[in-house]
Order: C-alpha cells, then sequence, then structure tokens
C-alpha cells in the first residue's frame, strides 16, 4: 500500500468540494429541465409564427382569388406564397409552405368540415409546417445531450368568405338611418347605421330583426320609444361595419365618361359573382343623346342616337337586349325618362334618371355617374325588380355616384339601390319585399312600411365578400 505524507498526502485525502453520484444526478435533472423549458419555449414561438404565416397566406389567397378579376387559383396561390415568404422567408426557416399546401374549397359551417374544390371562390385551407420532411425542423439546444434533435411543427388555417346579413336585406347608411312611424319589419330584416338610427313612434319589430349601431347613444327616438317601438330592445345590436360596396364605388370617377362608365363597369364585374351577370350574352353599344361622342373603350361600333326616352328615331327602344348599354348625355341636366319595363339590360350613363309612370325594370341594372342629390328618382307607381314573391331572378340593381329620391308608392321587390348620397323614399303597404338599400350617407324612409324578407329573388345582387378565419 503506498502511504502518502506530507502537503501531497493532506491533499489525496481532502475530500471538500466531492461530487456524490446524487449530485451527478441532480445536474442531469436540471439540465434535462433547462432543455425542456428552452427548447420547447422555442418551438412554441415556432408554432405561433407558423400560425401567423398560414393566416396570412390564407387571407391573402382568398382575397386575391375573389378581387382580382377572372384570378385564377394557380394565380391567387402565387400571390400568397408571395405573402408567406415575407412572413417567414424561405431564406432563413426553409420551404414552410408549397402550392400544394394551398387548397381552395368549401367550409361547411354546421359540420365545421373543410372540403377541397378547385373551383371554389369560398374558403381556402393553408398548412405550414417545419418538419423532417422539408428538410427544416424546429432544432433543439440543451435536449440534444440528452438525444432529442428536433420537433416537428405543422399549423393550418381555414378562410372563408361571407356576406354580412345587413347587406343581404336590409337598410345600411354611413351616417343615418331615420325611419318614421308605423312600420312594420319582419323576421331577418336588417337596419344598420354606422352613426345613428332615428325612428319615431308606433314601429313594431319581429322577432329576429337586428337594429344596429356603434353604441346605444346613437340611437336617436322620443322617450316613450322604448315601449311604443314594441320587439325593438330584443333587437337592438352594437357595433360598426366597413361598407365595403359604397367604399369601392366611391373611386368610380364621374368624369370624363370614358374613364367613369369603365370604371363603373369594373366595379360591377368586381362586385358580381363570377364577374358576369347571368342574363349578358351581346356586345355592348353605345347611346347618345343629344350630342354624340366616341363609344367609350369596349363598347362596339354601334353607336346609336335616341331621345330622352330611350327612342330611336323608329321610335324603337334603343337599348340592346342582354348586353351593357353606354347612355351619354351632352349636359349633366339631362333626365333620361324610363315609361317602359326594362329587362335584360345593363344601362351605364352620366344622365339623370326618371321612373315615369308605367317605369320598371326587370333583370336589369343602371347605373349612373351623375352625382346629383336625385340623380334617380321614380314616381309613384314606379317599381324595381318583378313582382314574384321573391322567385328566382326578376331582381333589378339601381347604383348611383349621388342620390336618389321615390315617391311614395314606389315598389322594390328583390331590389338593391345603392347610392353614395342620400335615399329617401316613401312607401306604403306592402310596397316593399326583397330590399337592399345601402347608402353611403343616409337612408330615409317614412311611415306605414312592411318591410319584410325575401332571402331569394335577389341572386344579381352587387356585393363584395368579406374574410373570416374559421379554423
Amino acid at each position: 500500500m503506498v502511504r502518502w505524507s506530507g502537503a501531497l498526502g493532506k491533499f489525496a485525502a481532502d475530500d471538500a468540494g466531492g461530487m456524490t453520484a446524487g449530485g451527478l444526478i441532480f445536474i442531469t435533472i436540471f439540465l434535462a429541465v433547462g432543455g425542456l423549458a428552452v427548447d420547447v419555449s422555442n418551438a412554441i414561438s415556432q408554432r405561433t409564427q407558423l400560425q401567423m404565416a398560414a393566416d396570412a397566406t390564407a387571407h391573402a389567397a382568398l382575397y386575391t382569388r375573389n378581387y382580382t378579376l377572372n384570378a385564377t387559383a394557380g394565380e391567387a396561390r402565387t400571390e400568397a406564397l408571395a405573402i408567406g415568404d415575407v412572413n417567414m422567408p424561405q431564406s432563413f426557416f426553409g420551404e414552410v409552405l408549397t402550392a400544394q399546401d394551398i387548397e381552395f374549397g368549401v367550409w361547411d359551417r354546421a359540420t365545421r368540415t373543410f372540403s377541397p374544390d378547385e373551383t371554389s371562390r369560398s374558403a381556402v385551407r393553408v398548412r405550414t409546417h417545419r418538419d423532417e420532411a422539408g428538410e427544416n425542423p424546429v432544432g433543439t439546444f440543451l435536449l440534444k445531450f440528452a438525444g432529442f434533435d428536433a420537433f416537428e411543427v405543422r399549423r393550418s388555417s381555414v378562410f372563408e368568405t361571407y356576406v354580412p346579413d345587413c347587406l343581404r336585406e336590409g337598410f345600411v347608411a354611413e351616417n343615418l338611418v331615420d325611419i318614421q312611424s308605423n312600420n312594420t319589419y319582419r323576421n331577418g330584416f336588417c337596419i344598420h347605421s354606422n352613426d345613428v338610427v332615428s325612428m319615431n313612434n308606433n314601429n313594431y319589430f319581429e322577432q329576429g330583426t337586428v337594429v344596429s349601431m356603434p353604441d346605444s347613444s346613437r340611437l336617436d327616438m322620443p322617450p316613450s320609444g322604448e315601449t311604443s317601438n314594441e320587439g325593438l330592445i330584443q333587437a337592438l345590436r352594437y357595433g360598426a361595419m366597413q361598407i365595403r360596396l359604397v367604399n369601392a364605388l366611391s373611386q368610380v370617377p364621374a368624369a370624363p365618361f370614358s374613364t367613369g362608365s369603365q370604371a363603373m363597369w369594373s366595379f360591377i364585374q368586381l362586385a358580381t359573382q363570377d364577374g358576369q351577370l347571368d342574363y349578358l350574352s351581346g356586345a355592348p353599344r353605345q347611346i347618345t343623346i343629344v350630342n354624340g361622342r366616341p363609344a367609350p373603350s369596349g363598347a362596339d361600333n354601334d353607336s346609336v342616337q335616341a331621345g330622352r326616352d330611350l327612342l330611336n328615331r323608329d321610335g324603337a327602344l334603343a337599348l340592346r337586349s342582354n348586353a351593357v348599354n353606354y347612355v351619354y348625355c351632352s349636359s349633366t341636366s339631362t333626365q333620361l325618362q324610363i315609361r317602359q319595363v326594362l329587362t335584360n339590360v345593363v344601362v351605364i350613363t352620366n344622365c339623370q334618371i326618371s321612373f315615369g309612370s308605367g317605369g320598371a325594370l326587370e333583370n336589369g341594372l343602371i347605373a349612373t355617374l351623375h352625382t346629383g342629390r336625385t340623380s334617380i328618382s321614380g314616381a309613384s307607381d314606379s317599381r324595381i325588380g318583378r313582382i314574384d314573391d321573391c322567385g328566382a331572378g326578376g331582381g333589378a340593381q339601381l347604383v348611383s355616384l349621388g342620390g336618389m329620391n321615390f315617391a311614395s308608392g314606389i315598389s322594390i321587390h328583390g331590389g338593391q339601390l345603392l347610392a353614395l348620397r342620400e335615399i329617401a323614399f316613401a312607401a306604403n303597404g306592402d310596397g316593399l319585399r326583397g330590399t337592399s338599400i345601402i347608402s353611403g350617407d343616409t337612408v330615409s324612409g317614412t311611415s306605414n312600411m312592411q318591410m319584410g324578407l325575401c332571402g331569394t329573388g335577389m341572386e344579381d345582387n352587387l356585393s363584395l365578400d368579406y374574410f373570416r378565419m374559421v379554423q
């Protein structure tokens, strides 16, 4: 046996600071727990980033598919992939998504399931991933010492399009909705203002109706309004709404006619299902009132002259059926007189429009660049839409960069009125059935109205989809 002596012996016998087996075990545990905290936190951070990239990509894909006119699924994917790369650059994170990870389809709200459909524009699903297959898993730091090298992280996002119920049927205004007394609003009908809703007494709101504004202080009514307007308290909702149709229409220039008319047609296409109205099939026509001008870009050479009643020299209606008709007035004071039933026709004009006795529009659309307060007006027996008890087809749309004013007795059936300025109307009895009135200013109605919800028969109404994440 070797014996140590002196200083060397004391050093050999000293056990101060010695590490026991238990200490080694605890150190290993502490490293594992610390590694778990560091590496799991990093994995969670990467999961959050993948989710944000999936959400942004899905929104971009669906937006491009719907609002880039005639965009294909492939074009929408290309745009969406660029957005995805902004959120998680491939140069840094590797390939977190490919074109195959962007699927268009249909979202079933009842079962909360997504079904792929390449032709659909109503929903999209995007999957993002960092995994072994993509050669970019989320690497670990301390857990490597425990033999765990990487996490595989995957996320998905589903977006769908929708249109707020108030924009399908109802009264919607940016500033004021002003209704009077003795009106009846049936289940599903909606009244919304981004500022003030004003009403008098003795209105009836059936269960299921909605009356909404930003907050309760923006409801204007007499002191007895809560008790005299039956069902109102149950109908009240609070919140603001971005009125996309108004925002888009405000970008259409009023002049010159060649520019404004084409911008209006582009707006109509954008706000129409698949960019097309079902009844259109023929080439466009240029019509001049008073003095002729060259046809706007996109119109054919069939340029005709007509009087303010839209009749040509032979007394025949100058409008071309199943086509877009560009009607030019040399004077902004010129008023087109519609005293007949127009059907299966689109009119884009800079003239004032007046529906006279017997004037009606069915399966058609009239849009004017006129910015006056009464750019479109109607007599007491004028009619917008076919009287068909909410049957398919037959609806009609009026669009104006100005305002509209209709006399008592106006009949609206599956009709849409859209204007940047005030829309004022007076209706009695059951004259309004299937109605969407949207104003960038004020919707002003009177008394004794019966407002019912159609739900059908308004297939060609203009609308711009809204987007929401559903999964």
